[in-house]
């Protein structure tokens, strides 16, 4: 059950302040004032200043973190640089899409679905990427039309369609029979035919849009967290999920129906606009404004998977763990690389700049063959631009492993596909493939990229094992 922010534990040395890490020796509960960071070479490490002894970071799950303090950081999205970059990205392609559905009806049917993939391909790309913490959530790709737009466009139809299924067949069932083309079109347009007066003041019917409204939510975050339209309407899956969340699940609810009766609202605003008549203009404001509330929903539901994705068995419990002080640092912090008192650090020559960088490598490749994963994890990420020439690729693919056990799964990527890269036709190139594949796909939450990878493998590397793993990931979505 989701609770309240629990009160952080105590410094046993100051029991008014926050503890944030723990003695591995004397096993004290330590404040920033208590800590100090120390530096060996370039790795840093924290001790403790009573005995000092290693000092460990104490971790407490997101899901301990009350959902309505992060509501209003989803609720502004649209309204920030990344969302409203993507706003209106999206916009402009489903409003250059609509401007092709024109004259016969039945010719609209290829630019709709288009833009149907294109706007569901976009929440579910927000949700996830919302869901792994992105301060700027990536967008679609678009580099597959079939990945990338009719399976998502795909996806959310079903599950838009599913959770209002017993609220269309009634009204189907209120409505005078129908013959030829008119049951075409009352399936291409079903809204134009819910207004009829049949519909319209049929009080059964509005009861089961309302309770498909309300399932509306649980169903569309199981299929950004599972891309399965059937695991979205299971109604098991759906009460899994509100017993996970306990009272957090009342709240998203409500404010998920909240913002489907703002969108209700826009949608009017928006056909005020098209009827302006403004070429091109018209239809890219009305998309903005069509658009504005599903982002807002694709960021709710994002972070309720950030908080809450444990719970609900989006990933391991030790993927949801962040500090219990957040990024509070020690106040005791040993005095930074090349600086000297009273005097500007210089700036290194060419000569030096190399000769260190040199110095690095050779101590991260002492170090990856002492599997001293800490000192190697450290150097490799201070080396921004990795030489892939003068770093073996394995020992590229033993950071990339490392750095997915420690939980840096940018690092992990970045290693991986350097191990790949700098040699293609060694054998650790279709380990470093996988490795990646599934750090993108079961860490990330990126499968899409991770199918792509996948398949990259069957193509360059067939008849490996490699291959055969690839294989086995890809046959159940076939």
């Amino acid at each position: 059950m989701a609770t309240s922010l629990p009160a952080p534990p105590r410094c046993t040395g100051h029991p008014d302040a926050a503890a944030g890490w723990r003695c591995e020796h004397c096993e004290a509960l330590l404040c920033p004032a208590c800590v100090e960071l120390r530096r060996t070479g370039t790795v840093e490490y924290a001790v403790c200043g009573r005995c000092e002894g290693t000092a460990n970071v104490l971790l407490r799950s997101r899901s301990g973190a009350a959902l309505r303090t992060r509501l209003l950081d989803s609720l502004r999205f649209p309204f920030t640089g990344p969302g409203l970059q993507t706003l209106i990205a999206v916009s402009v392609m489903l409003a250059v899409l609509h401007m092709f559905a024109v004259g016969v009806r039945i010719l609209h049917v290829l630019p709709l679905t288009l833009a149907l993939g294109v706007f569901w391909s976009a929440f579910f790309s927000l949700v996830r990427g919302t869901a792994r913490g992105d301060a700027d959530p990536e967008g679609p790709g678009f580099t597959s039309l079939v990945q990338d737009n009719l399976l998502p466009g795909l996806r959310g139809l079903g599950v838009t369609v599913g959770v209002f299924l017993p609220a269309l067949v009634h009204a189907w069932h209120l409505l005078p029979p129908v013959s030829g083309f008119a049951i075409v079109v009352r399936f291409l347009y079903p809204l134009d035919t819910l207004w009829l007066p049949e519909v319209r003041g049929n009080a059964l019917f509005w009861a089961l849009a309302g309770l498909g409204l309300l399932w509306l939510p649980w169903a569309l975050l199981l299929a950004a967290a599972t891309q399965s339209v059937r695991a979205a309407l299971n109604p098991v899956r759906t009460l899994g999920c509100l017993r996970a969340l306990g009272r957090d699940a009342g709240l998203v609810t409500g404010v998920f129906v909240v913002l489907a009766s703002v969108h209700g609202v826009l949608r009017g605003c928006a056909a005020w606009v098209v009827e302006l008549g403004l070429p091109f203009v018209s239809g890219l404001i009305a998309q903005v404004l069509t658009c504005l509330m599903p982002f807002c929903a694709a960021s709710l539901l994002g972070r309720v998977l950030y908080v809450h994705g444990d719970a609900l068995g989006y990933l391991p419990a030790r993927e949801f763990l962040e500090p219990t002080l957040g990024d509070t640092a020690p106040q005791r912090v040993p005095t930074a690389l090349r600086e000297s008192p009273g005097l500007p650090a210089p700036e290194p020559s060419a000569a030096e700049a190399e000769a260190t960088r040199d110095q690095r490598l050779a101590e991260l490749g002492a170090a990856v063959e002492a599997r001293d994963v800490a000192k190697a994890l450290a150097l490799y990420g201070v080396l921004h631009v990795v030489p892939r020439l003068k770093l073996s690729p394995a020992h590229h693919l033993f950071i990339g492993q490392a750095a997915a056990v420690e939980g840096d799964f940018p690092l992990s990527v970045k290693a991986l596909e350097a191990a790949a890269d700098a040699a293609p036709d060694e054998p650790t190139a279709p380990r470093a493939l996988v490795f990646l594949a599934r750090v993108q796909g079961e860490k990330l939450g990126n499968a899409v990229r991770a199918e792509e990878i996948y398949r990259y493998i069957l193509h360059r590397y067939p008849d490996t094992d490699a291959a055969r793993f690839a294989h086995a990931r890809l046959t159940p979505a076939a």
